[in-house]
């Protein structure tokens, strides 16, 4: 063990001293009186056994006695009341032994004990027989059965009692004195506390003067102790004594653990077990310059862990004088951490400037500090541009200040926030992104910084609304198809309901439109849907919709009428739009329509009704040679009319 353990470890004997020999003290106070309080108390239980036994005895020839003299012939029974009497006399002048002593007469009737005397506890009267096979008044049942003695036992209360039983034979009967065991107990039991209590007062008051003079010198040696584990014991860095060979003499618990060795297996190595053997060069170097200036380092090299693998480290010393020996004091930080991160930081270097996401990093103040290659490019601002400036230079506009206030609400909540955001690059275009913007925190919880990473995703929401587009518009002429139709008459409805105005619908099919498409072929079809679409937009206002519902049926959601004559005007003003003369490459021709009109709410309430009447009423139109247009009549019969 080294000195610094042994001086520990004495430390640790001092300071307990007292305190064990408290309770060596105790613990002989405890035993002492123990054994006497149990001396003692078997001389009081031997004393009170033999005051019982005598007074059972002297009762039992009493007893003899009285039936002998009162007994003659057959008079048995009268000698019986005889003894009853004088005893029941005598009991009631009986005080017993203490609280609780007592004795009594009882005789067998058939297999129960029957009492025969008045009790202290119980009148005789109220007293219950007790069965012979009962666990309760065994020293009567002794007594019953023909024996003599004492025992400790139960009597006919359940109470555990000290008891002398005799049996009466001329009579067939039995006597018992006793006495409650904790009765006998008692007195002993509170001496042997107050004796207890006072050994205790004392050597607490001896042990209070004894710490008294021995803690100024128990403070003395730690604060001693303290100096030397600071510098020494609890050091984080490495430190080691060693001999001019490089042998240790002592070392502390951070070197050891560096190393993995206990102290015994590193007292049993040398230098070059521990050092490779390619710093041998350095080492010598090192050594001349402690030699000539009494210290060496710092410099860098490699120890050998006990697992074998390299550790490393950097070195410093000085040489020391210590009883008379020369000795160097080393220290040595572990700085394999420190290599760990310098590559890691390289390899982070790296992929920060390769990396596909813009990488911005701000200081606590959300200022800019850093910037990848992969931000200029997707924002066209260089890192001297936008050092030390708040990223929301990048803002596009599209976000409300709700936006970001519930954005920061997450991040300093939960650390980290992910979403979408729409960002304006430096030649003001605007771009979408998909961002994480994360809070750096130091190890007591307190923001040290933010990492926000983003991807373009402009091309991704393109597509989306592309797809999105394709899935609600006709393909051919960009209209509303039949879905979204529905949905904007359905919210029409809703708006003309709470409002109380009108809407109109109205149904449009295009007349010999297959003709053109087999005669002139369907590229020239399609360029007259086009067209057709074009001109519907054109009769139409901006809140309305035209949509096509399929082949060269159309559709209109007239919003907000005043009557139904706006729509009958409408319809007018579409019939002769359609039919400007129009050319597809060489050919000429003159489109027409038939138009079916259905007004909410005249002709119905749901959608579905006010198309499926914008219908039949177009197929009446069909039979007209001119206006081909039709306003759904509820008296006319349609269904006649078309066919």
């Amino acid at each position: 063990m080294n000195k610094h353990n042994e001086c520990d470890s004495s430390y640790k004997k001092l300071i307990k001293a007292p305190y064990q020999l408290i309770a060596v003290m105790i613990v002989l106070v405890i035993l002492i009186t123990a054994i006497s309080i149990y001396r003692l108390y078997h001389v009081g239980f031997e004393e009170q056994k033999k005051r019982l036994t005598e007074l059972v005895q002297s009762r039992a020839v009493l007893i003899d006695g009285l039936i002998e003299h009162e007994q003659t012939g057959d008079k048995k029974g009268n000698a019986e009341e005889v003894v009853l009497k004088e005893l029941m006399f005598a009991d009631t002048k009986f005080e017993g032994f203490g609280k609780t002593g007592e004795y009594t007469l009882a005789k067998l009737d058939k297999d129960k004990i029957h009492f025969l005397l008045r009790h202290r506890h119980n009148e005789v009267d109220r007293m219950k027989s007790v069965s012979m096979n009962s666990d309760l008044a065994e020293p009567m049942r002794r007594a019953l059965n023909g024996k003599s003695g004492t025992l400790v036992g139960l009597d006919y209360r359940g109470e555990l009692v000290l008891a002398a039983h005799e049996p009466l034979k001329s009579i067939n009967w039995g006597i018992v004195a006793k006495i409650d065991l904790t009765e006998i107990q008692a007195p002993y039991i509170q001496e042997g506390v107050y004796g207890l209590i006072c050994g205790v007062i004392l050597i607490v008051i001896g042990s209070i003067i004894v710490i008294y003079f021995i803690h100024p010198l128990a403070r003395d040696i730690e604060r001693n102790r303290k100096y030397n584990r600071m510098l020494f014991t609890e050091s984080p860095i490495g430190l080691v004594l060693t001999d001019t060979n490089g042998q240790t003499v002592d070392a502390n618990p951070s070197f050891l653990k560096l190393l993995g060795y206990t102290m015994d297996e590193l007292l049993n190595l040398s230098y070059w077990d521990i050092t490779p053997q390619k710093y041998e060069t350095l080492e010598e170097e090192q050594t001349i310059k402690l030699l000539e200036d009494g210290f060496y380092g710092p410099y860098e090299k490699e120890y050998i862990h006990k697992d074998g693998h390299l550790i490393n480290v950097k070195l410093s010393g000085r040489m020391i004088e210590k009883d008379g020996e020369v000795l160097i004091w080393s220290s040595i930080e572990d700085i394999t951490e420190q290599k760990h991160n310098e590559i890691a930081l390289k390899e982070a270097s790296l992929v920060f400037e390769h990396t596909h996401e813009g990488i911005i990093i701000t200081d606590a103040d959300i200022k800019i500090v850093r910037v990848n290659g992969k931000f200029t490019q997707l924002t066209g601002y260089t890192f001297e541009e936008v050092v030390g400036k708040n990223p929301s230079f990048l803002h596009s506009g599209s976000h409300d200040e709700d936006f970001y206030k519930d954005m920061w609400n997450t991040i300093n909540s939960k650390g980290i926030w992910y979403g979408e955001l729409n960002n304006r690059r430096k030649n003001g275009a605007y771009f979408a992104t998909l961002q994480s913007i994360t809070a750096v925190k130091n190890k007591d919880g307190s923001v040290n910084g933010y990492v926000s990473v983003f991807s373009d995703i402009s091309e991704r929401k393109n597509q989306e609304m592309r797809m999105a587009h394709l899935a609600t518009h006709d393909s051919l002429t960009s209209l509303p198809n039949r879905i979204l139709f529905h949905d904007n008459l359905n919210q029409a409805i809703h708006s003309a309901k709470r409002n109380n105005y009108k809407i109109g619908v109205l149904f449009l099919d295009l007349n010999r439109f297959k003709e053109v498409n087999d005669t002139m072929g369907h590229e020239a079809g399609d360029c007259l849907l086009q067209e057709v679409a074009k001109r519907l937009g054109e009769c139409v206002r901006e809140e309305d919709t035209v949509a096509r519902l399929g082949g060269d049926e159309f559709a209109i959601i007239l919003s907000e009428l005043k009557s139904s004559e706006d729509a009958l005007e409408i319809a007018k003003k579409i019939i002769q739009k359609v039919s400007e003369p129009l050319n597809i490459g060489k050919n000429s021709l003159i489109p027409s329509t038939s138009i079916g009109i259905s007004i909410y709410p005249q002709h119905g309430e749901d959608g579905d009704t006010l198309v499926k009447l914008a219908d039949k009423a177009m197929y009446a139109a069909k039979q007209k040679k001119q206006d081909r247009y039709e306003l759904f009549d509820i008296m006319k019969n349609y269904e006649k009319e078309t066919v």
